[in-house]
């Protein structure tokens, strides 16, 4: 009877450490939600319409481009980020010296977090257009709203004095 209650206390012991192993790991502890990315894109376009600016220079607007126009802006606001850049890159086959369309490239890319791309699309709009008005702040605030996001203070800084410089206040008359 020893053999056997040994065999049994054996036994026992096997099933209790395999039902220890077949118990589950513990969950690990949930991870805090991150925030949403942040909405550049509507904080750079209110803030560029708030400004108030007297001059404003707009290009010209090709006939053929105004149907991609509206594909790319119905695709945007179904935050079809992918479709809307190629419908611009398309519209700027058209019209590549289009600054508008350039800098909503920009925004576009900003909206994807694609920061680099953002600065380059910007940049290039601000080099073919006007320098002032709601264009130009647009232009200034995607880079620094790129140069937030790549926690590069000086960048941000610079990129903001630039934006305030484009608004042009009306001229004293007398």
């Amino acid at each position: 009877m020893n053999v056997e209650y040994r065999r049994l206390v054996c036994v026992i012991a096997a099933l209790g450490l395999a039902a220890c192993a077949t118990k589950a790991p513990p969950k690990p502890a949930a991870k805090a939600a991150e925030p949403p990315p942040r909405d550049w894109v509507t904080e750079i376009r209110a803030e560029a319409h708030q400004l108030p600016s007297n001059v404003e220079v707009l290009p010209l607007q090709e006939a053929a481009v105004e149907d991609l126009r509206q594909k790319a802006r119905a695709a945007e606001t179904a935050k079809q980020f992918d479709m809307a850049d190629a419908t611009l890159d398309a519209a700027l086959a058209i019209t590549p010296d289009d600054p508008a369309l350039w800098q909503w490239r920009a925004e576009i890319a900003l909206a994807e977090r694609r920061f680099d791309d953002a600065i380059a699309h910007a940049r290039k709009s601000e080099a073919m257009g006007p320098k002032l008005g709601q264009l130009c702040v647009r232009n200034w605030l995607t880079v620094a709203a790129a140069r937030h996001e790549s926690h590069d203070a000086a960048g941000e800084s610079d990129a903001r004095s630039k934006a305030s410089a484009c608004p042009v206040p009306a001229p004293i008359r007398m």
